[in-house]
């Protein structure tokens, strides 16, 4: 389904026009060159051109027109981002750590090992929960003193379509598209190791939870991937690549220390104290690129509580913030003006909290800003957990709106749906859905359904936040 440029046209139906010509052009403003239509009308006398293209940038004739428009497009997002945008860029940079203090070493076996660490090219799959824990390994790796850790590329069809014929999973589509990522990494970014770990608990932030699991999948994928490039023959052997999933938990960084030094220290010949301050310094780099995007999520809330506007929070999983998961939905609303969240970039200062939270606190509702017994009480697998609590955190501020992303066949989504829903209700707040996504991108669907939310945005704003503020 085709933008059109109706500028002047907004009562077409009662204007006396008739139709000039209609013509087919290729648009050269990026490498798509898409084809575009231009139909020249006489309305009134007076001619007018409309283009019917399949982007904003198609809708202009001109190189100066669309100039003029990604200015003021730009200037609108430094003020109202896309978070998943600045989430992706955080997260997979590096961030420059300190690197830890060497032992030294009079084993020859040892120093030939240390050697090998130096000029070691690590690939890590850009895939699943490593959305969220990348920033811990690459400053892991980067502190020991690896040459480089690269990521495979950002979910593409011709990525997906390259990789798909080594196997198949058979559940959701980001498990499934691991292996395109490690096929990705195997043939096309020359690395001596693919460190794809099996996540088997995740970082504790749910106050009291019963557990803090990762999807049973999710943690099983980078073994069902293994057996992918190794049941007919073993790829990895035949690439000289070392391939490396081992079982790791985020939850206990006692266990972590302990599983990252057994997996590491006959590869790279490193210490027990060199592993342990490798880790304290993955750590602190993971908080603090979180405790960056949060900033800069407050300054842009409390810029919307300023102006009456309204923000967008994502509930996903951090795998929703690739792009070729979430297929754009997010940009697509984020270029109508709406900044967009995600969970773990919502601002989390005391004030913030004290004022969501405090008063169900003060009741006995909930012992915590991020207790969330009082609507799910069986909270044990993390992520769905955090689904919930960005649900109740949106519900609560007057300022944001939310919209839940889930893959096909989730299932720990699905026990969930009818929680979140119930919290937007009782709040009496419109709730948006795009369940059962795929690897399929319907364009003109995801653009009728866009427009749609924005209707029922502007309509809950002038109601409520005009009305009230």
């Amino acid at each position: 389904m085709g933008r059109t440029n109706f500028v002047g046209f907004e009562n077409l139906d009662k204007i006396s026009y008739r139709t000039l010509r209609g013509k087919e052009t290729v648009c050269t403003f990026c490498r798509n060159f898409c084809t575009r239509t231009f139909i020249d009308l006489k309305v009134n006398n007076t001619e007018k051109r409309y283009i019917i293209a399949t982007c904003d940038k198609g809708t202009f004739e001109n190189k100066e027109d669309l100039k003029s428009f990604l200015s003021k497009r730009n200037a609108q997002k430094e003020l109202y981002p896309n978070f998943i945008e600045l989430y992706n860029k955080e997260v997979f940079k590096s961030h420059d750590p300190p690197k830890v203090t060497r032992s030294k070493v009079a084993d020859f076996f040892k120093a030939k090992k240390r050697k090998f660490l130096t000029m070691c090219k690590i690939g890590i799959p850009r895939v699943l929960n490593l959305y969220s824990t990348a920033p811990f390994f690459k400053a892991y790796f980067e502190s020991l003193g690896v040459k480089e850790v690269v990521f495979s590329d950002f979910t593409t069809e011709e990525l997906y379509r390259k990789g798909i014929k080594k196997g198949s999973i058979d559940p959701c589509f980001p498990s499934k598209v691991a292996i395109s990522h490690v096929y990705n990494l195997l043939y096309e970014k020359d690395v001596d190791i693919i460190f794809f770990p099996c996540i088997r608990k995740l970082k504790g932030e749910i106050y009291k939870a019963e557990g803090h699991w990762a999807c049973p999948t999710v943690s099983a994928t980078p073994e069902v991937v293994k057996a992918s490039f190794t049941k007919e023959r073993d790829d990895f052997k035949e690439k000289g690549v070392l391939y490396l999933d081992p079982i790791l938990d985020f939850d206990d960084i006692e266990i972590l220390e302990r599983q990252l030094f057994n997996t590491f220290k006959d590869i790279f010949g490193i210490t027990e104290r060199e592993n342990k301050e490798a880790v304290r310094i993955g750590l602190e780099v993971w908080e603090n690129v979180f405790r960056k995007l949060r900033r800069r999520a407050r300054e842009v809330l409390d810029r919307l509580e300023r102006e009456n506007g309204i923000g967008i929070v994502m509930l996903g999983r951090p795998y929703h913030n690739d792009p070729g998961i979430n297929h754009g939905i997010l940009d697509e609303l984020n270029k109508m003006g709406y900044p967009i969240f995600t969970i773990e970039t919502l601002p989390r200062d005391e004030d913030i909290l004290y004022k969501l939270f405090g008063e169900d606190i003060e009741k006995g509702y909930i012992e915590h800003p991020l207790d969330i017994r009082d609507v799910w009480f069986k909270c044990y697998s993390e992520n769905s957990s955090m689904k919930v609590w960005g649900a109740k955190y949106t519900a609560k501020h007057p300022n944001l709106l939310a919209i839940d992303l889930s893959s096909f066949r989730c299932g720990h989504d699905a026990p969930i749906y009818h929680v979140v829903e119930e919290i937007f209700e009782r709040a009496g707040k419109p709730y948006f859905t795009f369940h059962e996504i795929d690897e399929n991108r319907p364009t003109g669907a995801i653009k009728i359904r866009v427009e749609t939310i924005c209707y029922f945005i502007e309509n809950y704003r002038s109601k409520i936040l005009i009305r009230d503020g």
